[in-house]
């Protein structure tokens, strides 16, 4: 069913109208060299997550066995690279091919019913920031698990492996689920409060996490972290390369040179060195994808009762971030069904958790911008043939060895940033206390996964980073009906947080059905309990009620809420939401990263009080 106001229509036949497209269709879709420079886009920004998840990935398998005493730690690093590059990266390949042709198709359908050329593909990939937060969410917490109960290295890395495809398998079907409601998931919790969740992580695995790289070696680090500035902000052209690809050219210019290697003083370089590059090619070889085995059923429950608070939050984020892409799309006149993509999304994360990667994938924001550089069609089967070459040989070993952390690092920074960019779009001015109080949680998160000694000495900012997708969902929903003196709702929220504590899925490292610490035990207190967090939210609840009566009663010191969307129009409010995301004067970080050349307008003062643009610049921009 395609999502189609009448304000939908008129805008898109004025778009049409003004890029004067042909209407009649040709009998072979002609190729444009633009095609070309956002397969490029896509491929690098592909590469750059790729490059991270390997990193991440083998540091939380390794971690745990570090301190264990006879592990050999070559042979430990050997068969966790033939785990990443032979099965996790691999299986990539099945829903790359699948998503890309399914959406591939949609244009394909939609250029027969318009009659028309002009429309660009969905651009499609892996889901950034949940493939960082089942990285360190999921998998970190199953390779400790492992470790702690004395499996052997080879058992726990598969046992980690096998608990992030299975989270990720429930986190498709969740997203699933999800589509078929279509815009309806906006009246989960408010808008905002989702697109905060998904800004905590743009915040702090794909921001502080990346700038980190750079500044590690301040001799080399800085300067391809300055070229996405001037590039990226500064309007200034890197053609014929685009943006993205001159911050990978100049990061590795910098590593190579120094004559160094990477990471810096290590007596075995992973990059950076002939016998580095030597080295990652004996992982070239043809992997095939491998299927999760029928064992790997059985501990769903298991998995979802211990990740219940990372799967449940990334499904939910990132079905109303497709949702948001596709409205994008719609302003830049392409019409895609809202619920056939937001199936076809958690679809995609289905397959690509049946062949072995806990990564999921999702529609990319910027089709407006692909659109705009000439991409149709074949820049989306350019960019997977592209991966799946890289994935199904092994190279991508190869792309670790020339690339060092700083010249991924930018990309992936800037993509966090331009995430919060549209998260902040989403947030009502009133509201933006209750959006920065929703980072800190996942700020928290952060810190503990790279502070291993953080639950003993902090333990209050444990406390905050257990369940902190939920935790800053419950917080920013509380804060922004509280903002708005909506009390009830603000109560019910309180509800539901109690009930989440009082069962150990917030503020505890590990859910307790039992009830056997529900009250604390000998190494925890009863401040950091289930049953004190339970009692907190619940005298939360009674001070929403209390206010709520006297709101009623007309007590001048409790004004009467603020409402200004109709409850019971979701597909009013999920437009709303998307038109704020999307049409707002952007810093176009996109428009830089994937254009060569100097984005329509840029420059150009909109409006000096940041307010509604005109009809000309909204043409150009999403």
């Amino acid at each position: 069913q395609t999502f189609s106001t009448p304000a939908c229509r008129h805008r898109r036949c004025e778009i049409r109208a003004r890029m004067g497209e042909e209407m009649e269709m040709p009998r072979c879709l002609p190729f444009n060299p633009g095609e070309i420079n956002c397969a490029l886009t896509l491929l690098c920004q592909m590469i750059g997550n790729i490059i991270a998840f390997i990193g991440a990935t083998s540091m939380v398998m390794s971690t745990p066995y570090k301190d264990v005493a006879g592990i050999d730690e070559a042979q430990m690093n050997i068969f966790i690279n033939d785990v990443i590059y032979s099965k996790i990266v691999t299986g990539m390949c099945g829903t790359m091919i699948f998503g890309n042709t399914y959406y591939a198709w949609m244009a394909y359908r939609m250029m027969k019913k318009e009659k028309t050329t002009n429309v660009c593909t969905l651009p499609y990939g892996i889901n950034t920031p949940a493939a960082f937060a089942f990285i360190f969410g999921v998998i970190a917490k199953a390779a400790k698990e492992a470790a702690a109960t004395g499996m052997s290295v080879e058992e726990g890395v598969l046992y980690a492996w096998r608990v992030g495809c299975v989270a990720n398998l429930v986190s498709g079907f969740i997203a699933t689920l999800c589509g078929f409601a279509g815009p309806l998931i906006v009246k989960v919790a408010p808008a905002a409060s989702l697109m905060v969740a998904l800004a905590g992580l743009g915040f702090t695995y794909l921001g502080i996490g990346q700038i980190i790289a750079c500044f590690e070696v301040g001799h080399l680090g800085l300067l391809p972290l300055g070229v996405a500035l001037i590039t990226f902000f500064g309007d200034v052209k890197t053609s014929p390369l685009p943006a993205a690809v001159m911050v990978m050219v100049v990061g590795s210019l910098t590593g190579w040179l120094s004559f160094e290697g990477w990471p810096e003083g290590d007596p075995f370089p992973s990059g950076g060195t002939p016998e580095a590059v030597k080295e990652s090619f004996s992982h070239f070889s043809f992997y095939f994808p491998s299927v999760l085995g029928p064992d790997s059923f059985k501990v769903i429950p298991a998995v979802l009762m211990k990740n219940l608070a990372v799967i449940l939050p990334v499904a939910l984020v990132g079905a109303v971030n497709t949702l948001v892409s596709v409205y994008a799309a719609h302003s830049a006149g392409d019409m895609y069904p809202i619920r056939e993509c937001l199936i076809v999304d958690g679809l995609t994360t289905v397959v690509a958790a049946l062949f072995g990667s806990p990564f999921g994938t999702c529609v990319y924001c910027g089709h407006p911008q692909f659109k705009q550089q000439g991409g149709k069609i074949y820049y989306s089967f350019l960019n997977c043939i592209g991966f799946c070459f890289l994935a199904s040989t092994g190279l991508f070993a190869a792309c670790n060895a020339l690339i060092p952390p700083w010249g991924i690092a930018p990309i992936i920074l800037f993509v966090g940033l331009a995430i919060n960019q549209d998260a902040f779009n989403v947030v009502e001015s009133r509201h933006i206390p209750a959006a920065i109080v929703g980072l800190f949680p996942q700020t928290a998160d952060w810190i503990l996964s790279i502070w291993p000694g953080a639950p003993e000495s902090k333990p209050g900012l444990a406390a905050m980073s257990y369940g902190a997708l939920v935790v800053c969902i419950i917080w920013t929903s509380m804060g922004i009906f509280l903002i708005d003196r909506r009390f009830v709702q603000a109560g019910i929220w309180a509800m539901v947080a109690s009930c989440l504590a009082g069962l150990g899925l917030i503020h505890q490292a590990e859910a307790d059905l039992t009830f056997k610490t529900y009250s604390g035990s000998a190494t925890q207190p009863f401040g950091r309990s289930p049953a004190a967090f339970q009692l907190g939210y619940m005298t939360l609840a009674l001070l929403f009620g209390v206010l709520r009566i006297l709101q009623n009663c007309g007590c001048s010191r409790v004004p009467p809420e603020r409402k200004e969307v109709d409850d019971n129009d979701a597909e009013k409010e999920a437009e709303e939401v998307a038109e704020r995301c999307n049409e707002r004067p952007q810093t176009r970080i996109f428009d830089a990263m994937m254009s060569n050349e100097i984005a329509a307008g840029y420059g150009e003062q909109e409006d000096s009080e940041g307010g509604e643009s005109t009809d000309d610049g909204d043409v150009g921009r999403p």
